[in-house]
């Protein structure tokens, strides 16, 4: 018997809900798995992998042995990523904290450099992931490529901090779904933007002048 419209929507919807808790509790899991701060980057990967092939109809995809096979499989290069993230993370904090200790015109000229490079690295970091599992680059590559794109759909950009905001002031307000849809939400919230970012004209035009390639799949 063939499902009627609202009978297939909160089909839709509730298979959705499955995943999303499914993924959430793979991402929780394998972070720990990797001590947290091993494996926090390759369960990101492995989860935005697998959102992204949900995003593109691949919903038939067995979740746990993606998870597991993408989670292995960029294990080192995502952990090299995750350093470089630190690295860059840490030098913009202290150059935050050197900024308290002068003043006068210095101030103004160092407030300014180093709010851009604090915006330039929220940026990157919205985009880094998603960037990580749409195209197919040089490690280096990823970094300039998410920054970029976050730059040229800038609009976009901040539609996501917003989102994201928004995102955790839900579970704030409803703690209990944390364990199920905190990551994964924010995920999906994430690559569905990053994905209207990296389909616009303008971005496909910049790709195809580099010869970069969209990735089928990450494995």
């Amino acid at each position: 018997m063939e499902m009627s419209g609202f009978s297939k929507r909160f089909y839709q919807i509730t298979e959705w809900i499955m995943r999303l808790a499914y993924v959430n509790f793979l991402w929780i899991l394998f972070t720990l798995a990797g001590l947290i701060i091993l494996g926090i980057m390759p369960a990101s990967i492995a989860m935005f992998s697998i959102i992204n092939q949900w995003l593109n109809k691949n919903t038939e995809i067995p979740i746990f042995k993606t998870f597991l096979t993408v989670y292995k499989n960029q294990f080192l290069k995502g952990n090299i990523l995750s350093l470089i993230t630190i690295i860059i993370g840490l030098i913009i904090y202290v150059d935050l904290q050197f900024l308290g200790t002068v003043d006068g015109p210095l101030y103004i000229i160092l407030f300014v450099v180093f709010t851009l490079a604090a915006i330039l690295f929220t940026i990157f970091l919205i985009y880094i992931v998603p960037v990580y599992v749409y195209y197919d680059l040089k490690l280096i590559d990823y970094i300039k490529t998410a920054i970029m794109i976050g730059v040229i759909n800038l609009h976009i950009s901040i539609t996501m901090v917003l989102g994201i905001l928004g995102i955790q002031y839900i579970l704030f307000i409803f703690p209990s779904i944390i364990p199920f849809f905190s990551f994964s939400l924010t995920g999906l919230y994430i690559m569905w933007s990053a994905t209207i970012a990296f389909n616009r004209p303008v971005v496909k035009k910049e790709m195809n002048k580099k010869y970069i390639r969209v990735k089928k799949e990450i494995n």
